[in-house]
């Protein structure tokens, strides 16, 4: 009887180890700097913008819907931003300041 238990115990945790790996998500990185204004163009107005870090600062007009939000980075830790549009989408990505930008424009895909 412990051995059927302690087979079941290996099986279940191997599932639930399984099914961890099968929901985590890798999220994009978007590089920012001080010199310059990256932009994000997502597929819905944006609602809402936080940075997980005071190094980054995501701007977006509060006053009228747009799609285009703009980030600025200080040199710091690797950070992430949220953005939520109007429809209730979620947008999470990774943020990390580079002296040299190879993109300054990003289109956001429509989230799955």
């Amino acid at each position: 009887m412990k051995k059927q238990i302690l087979i079941f115990v290996f099986v279940m945790a191997a599932f639930v180890r399984g099914m961890a790996q099968e929901n985590t998500i890798d999220l994009d990185t978007i590089y920012a700097n001080d010199r310059m204004n990256v932009a994000l163009i997502f597929p819905e107005p944006i609602r809402q913008g936080i940075t997980g870090s005071e190094e980054f600062v995501f701007t977006y007009n509060k006053e009228k819907e747009q799609h285009l939000g703009l980030l600025q980075a200080i040199p710091g830790e690797v950070s992430n931003l949220l953005v939520i549009s109007t429809a209730g989408s979620i947008f999470s990505y990774i943020v990390k300041y580079s002296e040299e930008l190879e993109k300054l424009n990003y289109f956001i895909a429509e989230t799955r």
